[in-house]
């Protein structure tokens, strides 16, 4: 009865023999041709916002199905950067224009003498990352998301990067908890919060059928 039980079991087993095709994105990519269409065609900041409420949208870049990038602004007047929303860390950084290390050479880097807003702190700190690393030095500046804006935002200047140098993005902006955040500063989410300028600390994402968004 056993034998007949695991008969009659294998037999409701279908395999199906899987292959991986070529996709389209490694199709342009051999070519460089998506290189070549993300050069042409620069991300630009752009937010929706309703009246009345404290609800703000801002689009996020698709890079390759792997990052989700969107972007910001830091200093007076604004400077603009490329960044990742990431939910696993708590810190906001960008590059210095005192960094020397060939990823901050070919990303956006902040220019802190531009700013009439820029206050310096002496304070260090370091960030390990799955793919990369930096070293940095905190600083206060103004920092917009959308129509958001946060007065006096602690953030990181990246002094040296390591592993970063393909990235397509200039930073990092964290939105984890304060009790994560490797520099000590609060996170932008729980600035805001703080200020006034939203109820509660609470963001979340949404992915668009609209292959343009």
């Amino acid at each position: 009865l056993v034998l007949l039980g695991l008969v009659a079991f294998s037999e409701c087993i279908v395999k199906i023999p899987l292959r991986r095709v070529k996709t389209m994105r490694k199709t342009l990519s051999g070519k460089n041709t998506l290189n070549n269409f993300l050069k042409e065609h620069p991300y630009r900041l752009s937010h929706i916002s309703f009246r009345g409420s404290n609800l703000t949208t801002l689009p996020l870049r698709n890079i390759r199905d792997m990052l989700y990038v969107g972007n910001i602004t830091i200093g007076t007047p604004p400077q603009e950067f490329q960044v990742v929303f990431d939910t696993g860390s708590s810190d906001l950084w960008v590059p210095s224009d005192f960094c020397t290390s060939p990823a901050c050479s070919t990303h956006v880097r902040f220019r802190h003498f531009q700013s009439s807003t820029f206050r310096p702190t002496t304070k260090t700190f370091r960030i390990i990352y799955g793919s990369g690393r930096m070293k940095g030095v905190v600083a206060h500046d103004t920092v917009r998301i959308g129509n958001l804006v946060s007065t006096d935002q602690p953030f990181g200047l990246s002094m040296a990067e390591y592993g970063l140098e393909s990235k397509r993005f200039d930073g990092i902006l964290g939105l984890n908890y304060p009790n994560l955040s490797c520099s000590g500063a609060i996170p932008i989410f729980d600035k805001l919060k703080n200020q006034g300028a939203i109820s509660d600390p609470v963001f979340a994402f949404y992915l668009s059928k609209d292959k343009r968004e």
